[in-house]
């Protein structure tokens, strides 16, 4: 049976599966350091950096979605030669788009590394004191790697699962640690100068990094109009979980606390109670919960690279179970680059630029080069079998 045939057997990815797979992709590491990163700019009004950041988010997931429209069933890898070609020079095509997808693949392998990193030094500085960090790390990527040796749809369906295991529990410890708020922590509301927001903004772009994978998936979703409404459900979640993660760690802990700690939502958590006391050290449920929640992260984004380098080649899903278990052991000595805590930080600053250039130039320069040719048109959907 052909892999065409196959296809027509699985069924494409409903709005919830989209939505699940935007949201478990962001909710990830950034949960533990936003508090402290977005109050150091803004103080008080830290939170308000998710809120207005969000709204690029929402732009540049909008344009992506767009573009899918114009070429569904098709992938960033498959159209870009499209878009940059033509049917008489479709080599060009390749040739000039190859810069683009390149550099998309890369951000992918790059990211997952350094989420991968900051989810093992978290590990083993509050949990496993004595497990070293290479176990945690290529524990990790074990897991990612053996969902690569499946088909897309056991993707979203793992995304599908989880999504309500992390969402839930997130928001319940989130709500509960506003039992030691001191709101006289929140004013004034607003006191810094127009730059510092923007400089706040900033802090919350590499939180918000993740989403870029439905250059891929979308190419699966059920409804092309669902597109646009699973990336605002999925962006509009996250946004929700930042801000009131954020808002409890100010008004718990105040900004100046805040910027001496290195995991302060790990720290909000410590000092936060169940009402009746059901679990008497709530961090040891949050942790598990946020060991999904990075799996979905580190796993979405090595998935989208493995994937995105298997249509690049043209080639079959075992291709794509060869590739990933040999580019996990590069992947391995890249997280394990930084030096320390400082050195991670800052890769995950320089991350942040470029996902934020990646997130909005790519789309924008797709979608004015597809208007200026009056190319893409719709077709039907694509089945989820590779």
């Amino acid at each position: 049976m052909s892999q065409k045939q196959v296809s027509r057997d699985i069924n494409t990815f409903s709005l919830w599966q989209q939505t699940s797979l935007i949201t478990s992709t962001l909710i990830g590491v950034g949960v533990l350091t936003l508090p402290r990163t977005t109050s150091a700019k803004l103080y008080e009004a830290g939170w308000i950096a998710p809120l207005v950041g969000s709204f690029w988010v929402f732009l540049s997931v909008w344009m992506i979605a767009k573009l899918s429209d114009r070429f569904p069933g098709k992938t960033f890898i498959e159209y870009s030669p499209i878009v940059w070609g033509s049917a008489k020079h479709p080599r060009l095509g390749r040739w000039l788009s190859l810069p683009w997808v390149i550099g998309y693949l890369l951000f992918l392998y790059l990211s997952t590394a350094i989420v991968a990193r900051v989810f093992g030094e978290v590990v083993v500085t509050s949990v496993l004191l004595d497990t070293p960090l290479e176990v945690i790390i290529i524990t990790m990527f074990l897991l990612a790697q053996m969902l690569c040796m499946h088909e897309v749809d056991v993707l979203a369906r793992i995304n599908e699962l989880l999504f309500p295991l992390i969402l839930f529990p997130v928001l319940v410890i989130a709500i509960a640690s506003f039992q030691k708020a001191e709101w006289n922590n929140m004013l004034p509301l607003y006191r810094v100068p127009g730059r510092a927001l923007f400089e706040g903004i900033y802090e919350t772009v590499y939180s918000f990094s993740g989403y870029e994978i439905m250059l891929i998936f979308y190419a699966y979703a059920h409804e092309n109009q669902s597109k646009v409404k699973a990336g605002f459900y999925g962006i509009g979640i996250a946004t929700f979980v930042y801000t009131l993660i954020v808002l409890a760690g100010i008004v718990v802990f105040g900004y100046e606390e805040l910027q001496r700690v290195s995991w302060p939502t790990l720290e909000l958590v410590k000092t936060t109670q169940v009402p009746g006391l059901i679990l008497e050290r709530l961090e040891s449920a949050f942790l598990a919960v946020w060991v999904a929640a990075v799996f979905t992260t580190v796993a979405n984004a090595y998935y989208a690279f493995v994937y995105g380098l298997r249509q690049l080649f043209n080639k079959g899903i075992q291709f794509q179970r060869i590739i990933s278990a040999i580019l996990f052991i590069p992947l391995f000595f890249i997280a394990l680059w930084p030096q320390n805590i400082v050195d991670i930080f800052r890769a995950s600053s320089y991350l942040g630029i470029i996902s934020l250039y990646l997130n909005l130039g790519i789309p924008l320069l797709y979608l004015l080069v597809v208007f200026a040719r009056g190319m893409g048109s719709k077709a039907k959907e694509r089945k989820a079998g590779g």
